[in-house]
């Protein structure tokens, strides 16, 4: 795929990762759509206007999703990648975990991608897709759901975080399988350790071993098609360090 003039659309985009990502996909020459809450925090000449769209909001607010979808259309004509970026953890004993601590970790991470998706999708899916003589997609779209390598084995003391992560890579190949004929590929990534301020808080003193703008170089190159995922639809290129 080539970026130039694509349209991104990617969650909790403020900070961290999805932030560097954005910058990235900037760089590269493509609209970009910031959804995410703390949008009050990106200084107002951060990005050039006419190619970035910054949207207040909560991925679990259908409607203001929808409304950040159908500006990004009117914006820029086209979604063309979606990267659900958005998630929460805590560290804690499952023994003492809480309900409401269990269901801000679902609804974030598991529901918030559940109504980003459908949403985008509504833009993203637009019949047929336009093929080559050869059979190649012509018009090449793509989601890339953020798991972790706490998908991929559980992390003590992130038993919740560890299962959506888990859930995230499932629905990601179950979707894959449904958008196939509509010529959207469905990808999961899985990072390790990254030097976000979420990891600082989960793992105080410790080091990481990513920083933000790596998992934004992979999230480029497998939207562009440079990296290709597994048989499991999975982008790992990360050390995952086991605990």
């Amino acid at each position: 795929m080539d970026i130039k003039k694509k349209t991104v659309f990617i969650t909790g985009a403020a900070s961290g990762i999805g932030l560097e990502t954005a910058k990235k996909f900037i760089q590269e020459g493509a609209n970009v759509t910031i959804y995410s809450r703390g949008t009050n925090k990106i200084p107002e000449d951060a990005f050039p206007a006419d190619r970035v769209l910054i949207c207040e909001g909560d991925v679990c607010d259908r409607d203001a999703v929808g409304r950040s979808v159908n500006a990004t259309m009117k914006k820029f004509g086209s979604l063309d990648v979606l990267i659900n970026n958005a998630g929460v953890a805590q560290r804690k004993r499952f023994e003492d975990m809480l309900e409401e601590e269990w269901n801000k970790m679902l609804n974030v991470n598991l529901c918030g991608m559940f109504i980003v998706t459908q949403e985008a999708l509504k833009a993203m899916v637009t019949g047929a897709p336009e093929r080559h003589h050869d059979g190649c997609i012509v018009n090449h779209k793509c989601i890339i759901n953020i798991s972790s390598g706490a998908g991929l084995f559980g992390i003590p003391e992130l038993s919740i975080y560890s299962a959506t992560k888990g859930a995230i890579i499932a629905f990601t190949q179950a979707l894959s399988g449904e958008l196939v004929q509509s010529g959207i590929e469905v990808i999961a990534v899985t990072p390790g350790s990254v030097g976000t301020d979420m990891f600082k808080d989960l793992f105080k003193g410790k080091e990481a071993h990513h920083t933000p703008a790596d998992v934004a170089e992979v999230l480029y190159k497998t939207a562009i098609g440079e990296m290709k995922p597994d048989s499991r639809l999975i982008v790992d290129t990360f050390y995952h360090e086991r605990v």
